[in-house]
């Protein structure tokens, strides 16, 4: 899933942005920094991603944390790790004494439904004075619920290189019917995992030619939907023919999306020479298309021929 956060630095500030809820400058600069931590007890400890992202307002330190599942013990440690980076982030205050520690906007993507999962993770410090008064700083850490957001909101949120993170919505069902021989339900299951894959590759080939990601980031996301649907397929042996009807449908999708691209050529050089009052001939020559498809065109291109007659 970390590799989804390696893409495009435009594609990359989007998603960001949609995550954290705000919207950073294209000319903004983006760093994944450092997620490994040493303690005071010497012991390693690991967070998912931090990003550090400037723009002219300042640096912005963001902390994403990913979970597939419910984690009891998530909420201390989201604490240790932001407390990991804030020191790591410490710098002196104005006054060359105070030591502050600054602490990194933080989320939690639960990627999969579980019970008692919250809207936010809460935590308080708790600093007691002499005179025996508290002074309380409250900290909430803002969950993600990816298994309620629809394909729309992804889209609409700049999301897009969450999109292969819908096949772990099927893991229970990987599960349950691994152990089946051939069945209706596990066949079932198979064309629904064949239709996602098709579904996203087509999404992903969309957004890049719309100019929204580049086609590396394109790319990325199909490749990471193989990957992960593979590692689960053999995470659970769930069945042995589906890893190639994937890598069938990728290759069928694929040859489908060159031919469209191949079609939209021929019709936009056909189209312009249409424009320019070609000879039929000479349209059916360069662009390859039938004449019956040429006439269809120029039919619909009438209103236009006739606007550019004098």
């Amino acid at each position: 899933m970390k590799y989804l956060f390696g893409m495009s630095k435009g594609t990359l500030l989007n998603m960001l942005g949609g995550l954290f809820g705000c919207e950073f400058a294209a000319n903004s600069t983006v760093t994944q920094t450092n997620a490994e931590f040493v303690t005071e007890a010497f012991d390693i400890i690991r967070g998912d991603l931090f990003h550090v992202v400037a723009d002219s307002s300042g640096s912005h330190h963001l902390h994403i944390e990913l979970q597939t599942r419910p984690d009891g013990h998530i909420a201390i440690r989201v604490f240790n790790y932001d407390m990991g980076k804030a020191m790591e982030n410490q710098r002196l205050g104005g006054n060359g004494k105070t030591v502050r520690y600054i602490l990194p906007k933080t989320i939690v993507i639960h990627v999969e439904e579980g019970g008692g999962i919250p809207d936010s993770y809460e935590f308080e410090l708790v600093d007691i004075k002499e005179d025996g008064t508290e002074e309380v700083i409250r900290r909430m850490v803002p969950v993600v619920k990816y298994w309620e957001l629809s394909d729309e909101e992804l889209l609409e949120r700049q999301l897009y290189p969450l999109l292969p993170l819908r096949v772990f919505l099927l893991r229970g069902e990987l599960k349950k019917y691994a152990a089946e021989e051939e069945s209706e339900n596990k066949r079932k299951l198979i064309e629904q995992i064949k239709a996602l894959t098709e579904k996203t590759i087509t999404e992903a080939k969309r957004l890049a030619e719309s100019g929204k990601i580049k086609k590396g980031d394109a790319d990325r996301i199909v490749t990471a939907l193989g990957r992960l649907i593979k590692y689960l397929n053999e995470q659970y042996n769930f069945d042995s023919n589906l890893n190639k009807e994937v890598d069938r449908v990728v290759e069928s999708v694929f040859t489908t999306l060159e031919k469209r691209g191949i079609e939209k050529g021929k019709m936009e050089i056909a189209e312009e020479m249409i424009l320019n009052n070609e000879p039929l001939e000479t349209i059916i020559k360069y662009s390859k298309l039938t004449e019956k498809k040429i006439k269809q065109l120029a039919k619909k291109l009438s209103k236009k021929i006739s606007q550019k007659m004098p």
